[in-house]
């Protein structure tokens, strides 16, 4: 896999922008880069922020761009408060918040949690985090299976499943799978894999995400959304009207499909442009 182009610009990208940074225990991988207004980006499930180092550099050009990998924590309270000592040690007190898929999950909690920081809400490619207790016990499942099955299969099972909503660019698509395989495969760990869900369990059952507290906060929420994405419904803008207590403003990324930062950096930043203002 060392020939693999992709793995190779997210080693460039790690060495020239990754900082470390220990949150108690828990020890956090995190990159920093850019100049303008700041912009917290949580990736998604895939759990490690270099994946998008081709828009992040992009988004740099007019943004101070800081997005984590994710450690194997265990509660939303652990996840938060390492965003939360990333922003300290960076001086930023104000930002614009955005996530992608799991961390369009993780942002609709961190901006329940931090109303007063946060200046716009940019979801791309998520839903609404309007779950019910039954979706904790879903998770609870899941993690049931993790623990109980051989680790490669588990994480096989995620690559599978991953890769089919993954987008990525016209004629790069094998050096693109070849490189999620690797990072899910050899590099997380099963508590990686437990974590995606107790982090999510954790967030539901805390029930951080206060309709008052969101109805409340004033900045706009931006919705990104594919038409050939397959994680979307036409329900969810009625729901996030309903989780904000206010109409979403909706921008449409056509078909560039779930992971539109992957396969059109530059049309993508683009759409991030006009939501950051």
């Amino acid at each position: 896999m060392t020939g693999n182009p992709v793995l190779q610009a997210m080693e460039r990208f790690s060495l020239q922008h990754g900082r470390d940074l220990a949150v108690g225990p828990t020890r956090w991988r995190y990159y920093a880069l850019g100049q303008g207004p700041a912009v917290l980006w949580l990736t998604g499930g895939l759990r490690r922020a270099a994946f998008g180092f081709g828009f992040l550099k992009r988004l740099a050009r007019t943004h101070r761009v800081l997005t984590p990998d994710y450690p194997p924590v265990l509660t939303f309270g652990e996840m938060s408060a390492g965003f939360d000592a990333i922003l300290t040690a960076e001086g930023v007190t104000h930002f614009a918040l955005a996530g992608q898929s799991y961390g369009g999950l993780l942002a609709q909690g961190y901006l329940a949690r931090q109303p007063e920081a946060v200046e716009r809400l940019v979801l791309s490619s998520t839903g609404p985090a309007s779950y019910g207790p039954l979706w904790a016990l879903v998770d609870d499942l899941a993690i049931a299976l993790v623990r109980l099955l051989p680790e490669r299969r588990v994480k096989r099972l995620l690559a599978a499943g991953l890769g089919k909503v993954i987008s990525t660019p016209e004629g790069a698509e094998d050096a693109w799978r070849q490189a999620m395989e690797h990072v899910l495969v050899d590099d997380l760990s099963r508590a990686d894999v437990v974590s995606h869900f107790a982090v999510a369990a954790s967030l539901i059952r805390s029930r951080q995400i206060d309709r008052r507290v969101l109805a409340a906060w004033p900045g706009t929420v931006f919705v990104l959304t594919a038409e050939n994405d397959p994680t979307q419904s036409p329900r969810d803008i009625p729901a996030y009207a309903a989780l904000f207590g206010r109409q979403p403003v909706v921008l449409s990324m056509g078909t560039m499909g779930h992971t539109a930062a992957l396969q059109d950096p530059e049309a993508y930043v683009g759409l991030l442009e006009r939501a950051l203002g």
